[in-house]
């Protein structure tokens, strides 16, 4: 969940050390972050994080460093332009709604003294970073929202700044114990909570509201809750897969932490990853789906060229019997023949164009047959490579599946750069050389490793680093993939195990009675020139297997568990 308003508060709390902070760098490594690094004389450089992630959005400081785009993105170069040495006069919310306002003093090309405020809105999918110059208008902003997106508030540069719109409720800092339970009219809900006061989400609605007590008593706790609060004695904690909280949530369900900040850094850590994955997984299932449509529309007209040999060869028939046809006849729309190839002997009518004689006509016949012969004939060439193609598009979709790192993701990208599904931007910054991805492993309870490539790259690195004598497993006849099995003399358990395995990480994963090819490492080879991941095999065995993931899950071993 993105933060809420109580959370906002309590981390604005903690960040008014930054006030008086100099800006010194602004970067913007990705399209829902600013990272701004500001100079303090207490503490030094510290780098802010401006999170407007519908899911992760968040204000935070950081101390990882981020992947920067060597040509920084329009409004990042704004920014610096505008605020790189200003200073922080205040940081403010925007009552408990979840804006912040920053309040910047700097100093123009003239150097006159300028103000500027630059206020962030987590807002969920609605989330915007807006820089407002001193007439309240805006500078420009992350997201640009004209009238045909949003009819209630414009989001353009030189338009006037105007906050979301307010929703009439109740300031919960200032409510006595009696006034809540006016506004809640005795019904202690999460939902009664939410509608009657700011700043509170359905994550603190759920764990202020008390279980199993009276009125009063309830009003009591929701009182004491937005007591200490306002009093700004936060007790910040952890609420496992839910959340951050600046105080203790009921019943004892939270991680504690020494501030607002460490819990959003510990809650939020794997919550980017997976962001960022998903992101990665997008985009590469987007260009592979748009391929393999675009590869199944060619297949799809070769195909239907090649049934076209009835007519092809018609129309061959039409020339040579318009050849024997009375000439006399032309200027008509058909002719009727005698055709001679048939057994027996019948008559055929043969459509004409009018405008051109008998000849003419068949010339025109011949030319078409011509036509579509060669075109049926360059069909049957490109079948047999849309095929291949095709398979090794549904290969990518399912390694895209099973990559869960960032390194794995990245091997798969680079792989379609080289065979130019992805256009390498020139200027592109390359990441820095990583660790090889590993595969996936598994142990057989013979002691027995089963290694699972995720990706092409893998498939290839295990073949090649593989004892020529140990066993490598693909599912038959779909894109699945490569599995190495240690040992040269495995037991028919453990290969019926690691034959199960094959099966489950193929596209065959739902099926039951997987034929799963199998045969020694030295049998397998690569094609010259073949595309990364093909290989032809030898030798091979064959076994019938019904994959299921409760079948392999106890073996599975590594980090990636």
């Amino acid at each position: 969940m993105a933060t809420d308003g109580f959370t906002l508060y309590a981390c604005i709390t903690e960040l008014q050390y930054l006030v008086g902070g100099k800006i010194e760098k602004i970067n913007e490594p990705d399209r829902d972050i600013l990272i701004l690094t500001v100079r303090t004389p207490e503490s030094g450089r510290v780098k802010l994080m401006l999170c407007i992630h519908a899911e992760n959005g968040r204000i935070q400081t950081v101390s990882k460093s981020f992947e920067n785009p060597e040509n920084a993105p329009a409004f990042c170069m704004l920014l610096r332009k505008y605020l790189i040495g200003c200073r922080i006069v205040s940081i403010e919310q925007a009552g408990l709604n979840r804006i912040a306002v920053f309040t910047l003093s700097g100093r123009n090309e003239f150097f006159d003294a300028v103000g500027m405020k630059l206020i962030v809105e987590l807002m969920g999918r609605h989330g915007n970073v807006f820089l407002v110059g001193e007439d309240g208008k805006i500078i420009d902003c992350l997201r640009h929202f004209g009238i045909a997106e949003n009819a209630a508030r414009i989001c353009l540069p030189n338009v006037p700044y105007a906050a979301p719109p307010e929703a009439e409720k109740r300031d919960p800092f200032t409510a006595t114990a009696e006034e809540i339970d006016e506004a809640l009219n005795g019904m202690f809900t999460p939902n009664r909570l939410i509608a009657a006061f700011h700043g509170v989400s359905k994550l603190c609605a759920e764990q202020i509201v008390p279980d199993g007590t009276t009125a009063s008593e309830a009003s009591q706790t929701v009182y004491t809750v937005f007591r200490q609060l306002a009093e700004k004695r936060f007790e910040p904690h952890i609420v496992p897969n839910a959340g951050v909280l600046p105080f203790r949530p009921k019943n004892a369900v939270g991680v504690p932490c020494a501030s607002v900040n460490e819990a959003q850094d510990r809650f939020y850590r794997a919550r980017d990853e997976q962001a960022i994955l998903s992101k990665l997984r997008t985009s590469l299932r987007a260009v592979l789906d748009h391929a393999k449509k675009r590869t199944e529309k060619k297949l799809s007209e070769c195909t239907k060229t090649i049934g076209d040999e009835e007519h092809i060869e018609r129309d061959k028939l039409y020339g040579e019997l318009l050849l024997s046809a009375d000439s006399a006849q032309s200027g008509r729309s058909s002719v009727t023949v005698t055709n001679y190839y048939a057994d027996p002997v019948e008559q055929i009518e043969i459509p004409l164009d009018p405008k051109y004689s008998v000849s003419d006509n068949a010339q025109r016949y011949f030319k078409r047959y011509r036509k579509n012969k060669a075109a049926r004939a360059y069909a049957l060439e490109q079948t047999e490579g849309l095929n291949a193609e095709l398979d090794y598009l549904k290969g990518q979709l399912l390694n895209v599946a099973a990559c869960g790192t960032r390194e794995e993701l990245n091997e798969i990208r680079d792989e379609l750069v080289r065979q130019r599904y992805i256009r390498e931007q020139t200027n592109e910054r390359r990441s820095p050389v990583s660790a090889q991805s590993r595969p996936l492993h598994y142990r057989a309870p013979d002691g027995t490793d089963i290694f699972v490539g995720k990706n092409n790259l893998q498939n290839e690195r295990m073949i090649r680093n593989a004892d020529p004598f140990a066993t490598w497993l693909h599912a038959k006849g779909v894109p699945a993939s490569h599995v190495i099995l240690n040992g040269t003399e495995p037991s028919r358990e453990t290969l019926f195990l690691a034959a199960k395995i094959a099966a489950y990480h193929s596209g065959a994963s739902a099926s039951e009675n997987v034929p799963v090819d199998y045969t020694q490492v030295r049998y397998v080879k690569k094609p010259s020139g073949a595309r990364p991941g093909f290989v032809n095999y030898f030798h091979q065995h064959t076994l019938y297997v019904t994959p299921s993931l409760e079948a392999i899950a106890p073996y599975r071993v590594g980090e990636d568990k």
